[in-house]
């Protein structure tokens, strides 16, 4: 399946899918408009033809350039073919956020200043990026620094929009805002919405039979998505730090008015949504997949530790169909939710993939998930990969030998799962020999020209020494052939030049045009390609 191309959507998707895409992004993949390169979340770039395994080793494939930023970058750098940028005329572009609240524009093909830089913090009137101590006390956890800009943007090419969400504090009070910026100057299209929310709920912490979003505490990890019409944004916490819970909400595309609120918990607590940065899987009629972390459940209102479709109409948020594991509360118990990974969408094969911290791999049918059953009915499939939890998650590619899964887990080595007969063989067909120095395991793309055989790499960014659990640790990038998951080249291997820096954790590479775009924690985007295409 070529989930870069319009001709291989099934019909239903066209609508929704094309809101997601743009005018342009399906017919050539020559932009990245969403987190994971499509609304499936399959984590390919499938029309690389300049990057190829045959071009890829320490002596020919380097780092050629560095974009420098205020602050690290927690999320999936963008692009966009052919923008008109104000002024400067037409550019490939790469959009980077920082947790500084930094939005930045740069030629995709050259080092330099921004074609635009865009602060939605002001100094001078009392608004800083969230500090992370404000609600951690600790400044060596799961986020260091400001919480400012974390998830990916997703951007609209028929509108031009760049949409986002900004953490602030202003005057000693803590803010989120939705904002839609224009991908030619970084301006506002629309006045930026103030994220607030309340819904009915008996949990500890409402008050007068309310429950309050609360920006201070709400971690807006997941990336963000578009579907019909409207931007859904997705929260957990931080640390589990309580009272949390989990929230879902959507405004309109165009003028950014809320038109729908879900909270995953109304009536306990947690539920969080965080995925390890993966955006939600968008599906048939724009129905959108999340799995929810440790928390309460009724199967009415309250779906922690659960796998959830929810759809977005003019009415609102619903959950119209879940599962959710018969020991959820085992699993609560043992911090072993499914709430780690994201799920991935496989249309043609009518499948969701999905992971958890136990480190196991699971299928279940995205028309029919299956509920709450005492032996796991909704389940098509559970591949137990004994390699420590699933994190960034999977990677996609319908190869010359089949369809398969790349994963790499916190705790063993890259690893390649084959469908056979509409589900996994029970063991890996392929195994690299890199081992994970632990959490969170490795954040993967795979580029490749289609189908072709001898073309396809599996990229993958990965902590260097010892785990990045909490604090920052040393990053590296990795390329192996998907063929045989052989490593091709890493930055270490010329480490003076071509050294990551420190690692951002759950941040897949961007693999687009023959160049390799990595943030790294050290206020830098380090951009990789074949030394002769080096910056011009």
């Amino acid at each position: 399946m070529h989930n870069n191309n319009q001709k291989f959507l099934p019909q239903s998707l066209a609508g929704p899918v094309l809101l997601l895409i743009g005018s342009l992004g399906l017919f050539a993949q020559t932009n990245v408009l969403v987190n994971r390169y499509d609304p499936f979340s399959q984590g390919a770039a499938t029309n690389e033809r300049i990057l190829t395994p045959a071009r890829v080793n320490s002596s020919s494939f380097g780092k050629v350039f560095s974009y420098y930023i205020d602050g690290a970058s927690y999320a999936q750098p963008l692009y966009v073919s052919n923008v008109e940028i104000v002024g400067q005329g037409t550019h490939n572009v790469v959009y980077v956020v920082t947790m500084n609240d930094k939005v930045y524009a740069f030629d995709a093909e050259r080092a330099g200043a921004p074609l635009w830089m865009r602060d939605l913090a002001d100094e001078r009137k009392g608004i800083t990026p969230a500090p992370i101590v404000d609600v951690t006390n600790d400044n060596d956890l799961n986020i260091v620094g400001n919480a400012g800009i974390e998830s990916t943007p997703v951007i609209d090419l028929t509108s031009q929009s760049l949409y986002l969400v900004a953490r602030t504090k202003e005057s000693g009070h803590h803010f989120q805002r939705l904002y839609r910026l224009d991908l030619r100057d970084g301006k506002d299209l629309t006045p930026p919405a103030i994220i607030e929310a309340s819904v009915k709920g008996t949990a500890k912490d409402a008050a007068g039979g309310m429950v309050r979003f609360d920006p201070r505490v709400a971690n807006q990890r997941p990336a963000l998505a578009l579907t019909n019409g409207t931007v859904v944004i997705a929260w957990a916490s931080h640390e589990d730090i309580g009272p949390y819970h989990g929230w879902i909400m959507a405004y309109d595309a165009k003028d950014l008015h809320q038109t729908g609120v879900l909270c995953i918990t109304p009536d306990t607590d947690e539920g969080g949504i965080w995925q390890s940065g993966r955006g939600p899987a968008v599906g048939e009629n724009g129905a959108l997949y999340f799995e929810t972390g440790n928390g309460g459940w009724d199967g009415q209102k309250n779906f922690g530790s659960s796998v959830i479709k929810v759809t977005s109409t003019s009415n609102g948020l619903s959950v119209d169909d879940y599962f959710t594991p018969h020991n959820y509360q085992e699993l609560n118990r043992r911090d072993t939710d499914v709430g780690s990974t994201g799920p991935l969408l496989l249309p043609a094969m009518n499948l969701l993939v999905c992971g958890d911290k136990k480190g196991d791999v699971f299928l279940l049918r995205p028309d029919h998930l299956g509920h709450l059953s005492s032996k796991d009915a909704g389940v098509v499939q559970r591949v137990p990969l004994n390699a420590g939890r699933v994190m960034a998650g999977p990677a996609f590619w319908d190869g010359p030998s089949g369809p398969t899964l790349f994963l790499w887990n916190e705790s063993g080595v890259p690893v390649a799962l084959r469908f056979h007969a509409g589900v996994l063989q029970p063991a890996p067909v392929l195994k690299g020999s890199v081992a994970s120095h632990g959490s969170p395991g490795g954040a993967l793309t795979v580029s490749a020209d289609g189908h072709a055989g001898g073309s396809g790499i599996v990229w993958a960014v990965v902590g260097h020494s010892g785990s990045a659990d909490h604090g920052n640790v040393p990053g590296a990038l990795h390329a192996f052939a998907a063929d045989s998951l052989k490593e091709l080249w890493n930055s270490e291997q010329n480490a003076t030049r071509d050294r990551l820096g420190t690692l951002v954790k759950f941040v897949p590479p961007l693999v687009v045009a023959g160049r390799v775009y990595v943030p790294s924690y050290d206020n830098s985007v380090q951009v990789y390609a074949p030394l002769a295409a080096a910056s011009r």
